[in-house]
């Protein structure tokens, strides 16, 4: 975050901002056309200059020691500005005649120096957009206030915040789990979380000799239940821990299996993962039959998609050769 009250500097400093051109274009083809499609290809140029860094200016309030610390000489325009309990800034808002609050935004310095004059920072537009997923009390942003606005109201943030969202989808693949590029895998352990053999050693191998230790703060895990833990050295950044039954025929058998992959995608939305790595759980040293485990497993999570549809979760089924593949690959097209 970056301010300045020397208006020339600023001027010279942020003329442009380089790439907003393009928001200020659909803004305009918008307005000479409300079409549904304009509006959606508005907010698709909002969200590839926000996932390209790109900056909104932002008409602020500074404190006394913002100002103090702008006007010594010891700072420089566009200087960085470091959180302090006497130095902030309180975001310039606007109010519309039916009384709802506004934030404000401006796409270059031109379209700020359009109207009145006031201080002024950049801001990243996505930190600026992200103030609305929670209840800030905000209508949404007026962007490009003095000129030719446009309300950018808050169900038009969440579709394109929504546009970060990976879709729903399963897909199946052979391979070593501990190589995938995902957010999360899942461990399927035994009850102590302190490794074994299968997928459970080989993960703890590939994670390295910090994930024994983290697992040793967890105090084990009952069956059908699941923990996390870092990833370390693999390519995911965490692991879900969970302990799956040894078969016995029993109908308590599938509810177990069914609660692993249940309570990991349950444990994986609690932590905002969004991209998931299952093993074949139960199905090595626990002796269930493949085709029933996989019954199981893509009951359960298909049905965990079912249920949160507008979460966005990469399911991966990772098997272990080619047999389990076309195992898990039949019980999906319903053979």
């Amino acid at each position: 975050m970056q301010g300045s009250n020397d208006k020339s500097t600023l001027k010279e400093q942020y003329a442009g901002l380089v790439g907003n051109e393009q928001i200020i274009e659909k803004i305009d083809a918008f307005k000479a056309n409300k079409s549904r499609e304009n509006l959606l290809f508005l907010l698709e140029v909002i969200h590839n200059r926000m996932n390209d860094d790109g900056q909104f200016l932002i008409p602020v309030i500074p404190s006394q020691a913002a100002l103090d610390l702008f006007t010594s000489e010891e700072v420089k325009a566009g200087d960085t500005v470091k959180s302090d309990a006497n130095l902030h800034f309180r975001l310039n808002t606007l109010e519309t005649a039916d009384g709802k609050k506004w934030l404000v935004a401006f796409t270059s310095y031109k379209e700020y120096e359009k109207g009145e004059a006031s201080s002024i920072i950049t801001q990243d537009i996505r930190s600026y957009i992200n103030i609305f997923n929670k209840d800030c009390g905000y209508e949404g942003i007026i962007i490009n206030t003095w000129s030719t606005k446009f309300f950018f109201i808050k169900d038009f943030i969440k579709i394109m915040l929504n546009m970060d969202k990976p879709q729903n989808h399963i897909s199946f693949v052979v391979g070593d789990i501990t190589k995938l590029e995902v957010e999360a895998i899942v461990n399927a352990a035994n009850s102590t979380l302190l490794g074994g053999g299968g997928v459970d050693g080989a993960i703890h191998k590939a994670a390295g000799p910090k994930l024994l230790l983290e697992c040793m703060t967890l105090h084990g895990c009952k069956t059908g239940e699941a923990k996390i833990t870092k990833g370390y050295n693999l390519k995911a950044k965490h692991i879900i821990h969970t302990v799956g039954p040894r078969y016995h025929g029993k109908t308590e058998d599938a509810m177990l299996l069914y609660a692993c992959y249940i309570n990991s995608l349950d444990l994986a939305k609690k932590n905002n993962i969004h991209s998931i790595a299952f093993p074949a759980i139960s199905t090595g040293d626990y002796g269930y039959p493949a085709r029933e485990a996989a019954v199981v497993a893509l009951k359960a999570v298909i049905g965990w998609l079912n249920s949160n549809e507008e979460y966005g979760m990469e399911i991966v089924m990772c098997c272990y050769n080619e047999e389990m593949y076309n195992i898990f690959m039949g019980v999906s097209r319903g053979e």
